[in-house]
């Protein structure tokens, strides 16, 4: 299986051919007379972007004068060469792509909130799971053992070491393995990985079957960081300010309404996402974020993404957010 990393610098190459050669990710959103701008975010069918879908269908983009289409995304790190081509104006990622592409000199910038990671862990989507009688008690009993993530270097592993480390374990000492969500609460069970982070629905699900929750890996290593973000080619912002400014608006006031009421957004997963009615009713909503982008707590993750390789060293993150 090829890991996040190689695929992420193959993307980021992509995007760099692109941005020296063409540049339309600059180009000016086209306008119709009555002042409507159209725009194309791309998008990923889950909870985590249920504000775009509750902007879209509430009339919000269209009160700040946006004619929005949602384009399906498999990633973050696939969108970015999408956006310096021109294909999207707007993209929904985690902050790891992001801070990965500033560091390579990709033009890309973060223009608006999405989700945060939750400061109590009971309120946390994402699960060490292992096996309720299996040998692993504490995370000082992973030495030697098989985790599964879903991507290498992602948001999960990048918590999930730090869990470890944290709580007296030495994630240097774990083998972290990729494996697509759906499959990991059955790897599990059947002992084909001694332990995998599951985000939702999947985590509850998984307690549901019988596992047990070892660590809640982002309250206990990032608790408030981004989980999701939304990116802009940098060429597109500085044509674009106002129409950026307009989509963080309405977006911004679709999380907030969506944190005052989480069972709105559950009522837009049974739409927008594959996720089983009964299955939405039971799991953890995301903590949808209505304040600019938190410096501190990305500034922790940055020294985290420094500290296991993920990046070489440190940006200055002036260069990674451009929130109106």
């Amino acid at each position: 299986m090829i890991g996040r990393v190689k695929a992420l610098a193959s993307l980021l190459l992509t995007a760099g051919l692109l941005a020296a050669a063409c540049g339309s990710g600059g180009a000016t959103a086209p306008t119709s007379a009555d002042g409507v701008t159209a725009i194309t975010v791309g998008t990923s069918p889950t909870l985590s972007n249920a504000a775009l879908y509750y902007a879209d269908g509430e009339g919000m983009f269209k009160r700040n004068k946006l004619e929005v289409t949602l384009s399906p995304l498999q990633s973050g790190a696939a969108a970015v060469p999408l956006l310096l081509n021109g294909q999207l104006a707007v993209a929904a990622s985690d902050p790891v792509a992001a801070i990965v592409s500033v560091s390579k000199n990709v033009p890309v910038t973060i223009v608006a909130p999405g989700n945060v990671s939750p400061t109590d862990p009971a309120m946390d989507s994402t699960a060490l799971l292992v096996k309720a009688d299996g040998p692993v008690k504490s995370v000082r009993d992973l030495d030697g053992k098989t985790v599964a993530v879903n991507a290498l270097n992602s948001l999960s592993h990048i918590s999930v070491k730090r869990a470890i480390d944290k709580n007296g374990g030495d994630s240097s000492k774990v083998k972290f393995v990729e494996l697509p969500l759906p499959q990991m609460v059955d790897a599990v069970a059947r002992g084909q990985v001694d332990g995998a982070v599951e985000n939702e629905p999947y985590t509850t699900q998984g307690l549901e079957s019988g596992l047990r929750r070892l660590v809640s890996p982002l309250t206990e290593a990032l608790p408030g960081v981004p989980q999701l973000v939304y990116l802009s080619a940098k060429p597109y912002v500085q044509k674009n300010a106002a129409t950026i400014d307009r989509f963080a608006a309405a977006l911004t006031e679709a999380n907030r309404y969506l944190g005052a009421n989480p069972e709105t957004a559950r009522a837009i997963g049974r739409t927008s996402t594959q996720t089983p009615p009964e299955v939405l009713e039971k799991i953890l909503v995301p903590v949808y974020n209505d304040k600019p982008v938190d410096r501190r707590s990305l500034t922790t993750l940055m020294d985290l993404m420094v500290r296991y390789g993920v990046i070489s060293a440190p940006i200055d993150l002036n260069s990674v957010i451009s929130e109106p």
